[in-house]
């Protein structure tokens, strides 16, 4: 276990440390006036409250009495860590601007485990007997919660580069976010692992520190005129003059129409493995212009668009006299997936593949 001295001054040095980021990530270089960087801005907000609880957690360990318990001290590094986390957690979705999943989720992604942990905290108190007990259910539920938040983290991560790469020529580096994922999944273990191995205490109070230093540096530094092209068509679009946005919009449809159409009465759809900035490069085109084609004239993104011609395709094979089996069709329209296959061709049609054929093939 820590010396008192060592206890003392880590915990100083958490308060100075922290202090600095909390005051930097709410207050260095942060947008006001436009409505699109909002989500960027909570981001900081929730970031900043964050790195303050992590602040007012060090000054709670100088308060109390520095060894009152093995379970009192894993319970609080736990639930302190576990809410810390979530803020992490939601700031970071925020970021990449998915709030609607954060507030269809809010109370099953943090209070409903906060309050399992106190509840559990508390009858541990009262209970001397069941403290064992409840310090192992502390730890499946804090590492659940951990796993699923790192899990709906790089889920939306995914989504995020995804769109950005059908929708844009240059999107914001996202990369560093995938690696503060990762240096949070280390530090979610390592929180567990240092409680019963005291030997680590000392490298896991020095990461800790560096690694969310890193993770302020980043948002902060994170350019702020690219964030709005997460998940936006294009905001600069919008704010033309109506007369000229509809002009735009009207010549780009007249030109990428006929080329849109010829690659398509081509069928060079069904490949498997094709992204936007293929198929733009073979029409001779701007995978930008493609993208903006296909949301704002057929309102789809290319993915959608992309299986949509493959089904289209596929329907009729189904029904042909040839009698492919259902795993040929779907390597031949370019999903060779049979899973992937039946999963988009019911979400399109309402109907299984087999559904289709029985039901369109007894009508001819």
């Amino acid at each position: 276990m820590e010396s008192e001295a060592f206890y003392i001054l880590i915990n100083f040095a958490y308060i100075l440390i922290f202090g600095i980021l909390t005051a930097a990530v709410m207050l260095l270089n942060m947008p006001k006036k436009e409505d699109a960087l909002k989500s960027y801005r909570r981001s900081r907000y929730i970031m900043g409250l964050a790195t303050g609880l992590m602040t007012v957690y060090c000054m709670f360990r100088l308060i109390i009495p520095q060894h009152h318990g093995d379970y009192l001290d894993f319970w609080l590094l736990v639930t302190f860590t576990l809410l810390f986390s979530w803020l992490s957690y939601v700031s970071f979705l925020f970021l990449i601007e998915t709030p609607r999943y954060i507030i269809k989720h809010f109370v099953a992604d943090g209070l409903i485990p906060l309050v399992l942990m106190a509840v559990s905290g508390v009858i541990g108190l009262m209970i001397p007997s069941s403290q064992k007990v409840i310090m192992i259910i502390f730890g499946c539920i804090y590492g659940i919660k951990c796993a699923w938040m790192l899990y709906t983290c790089i889920k939306e991560y995914r989504k995020c580069l995804y769109e950005i790469e059908n929708y844009y020529d240059e999107g914001p580096d996202m990369k560093w976010m995938m690696m503060t994922l990762i240096l949070s999944a280390v530090l979610y273990i390592s929180t567990l692992a240092v409680f019963y191995i005291p030997s680590l205490q000392l490298a896991y109070y020095c990461i800790v520190p560096f690694v969310y230093m890193y993770m302020v540096f980043k948002i902060i530094s994170f350019a702020t005129k690219k964030i709005d092209n997460i998940r936006k068509k294009n905001y600069y679009l919008e704010n033309e003059p109506k007369q000229e946005k509809k002009e735009k919009v009207r010549d780009l449809s007249e030109k990428m129409r006929p080329i849109v159409d010829k690659w398509v009465n081509e069928k060079k759809f069904c490949r498997e493995g094709l992204n936007i900035k293929d198929v733009a490069m073979e029409m001779g085109t701007n995978h930008n212009y493609l993208s903006q084609y296909i949301n704002n004239d057929l309102d789809m993104t290319f993915q959608i668009w992309l299986n949509t011609l493959r089904i289209e395709e596929s329907k009729i094979l189904l029904t042909s006299k040839e009698k492919m089996s259902i795993e040929e069709i779907g390597i031949k329209v370019g999903i060779p997936q049979n899973y992937n296959f039946s999963r988009w061709f019911k979400q399109l049609t309402e109907m299984t593949p087999f559904q289709y054929r029985r039901t369109y093939s007894s009508r001819q």
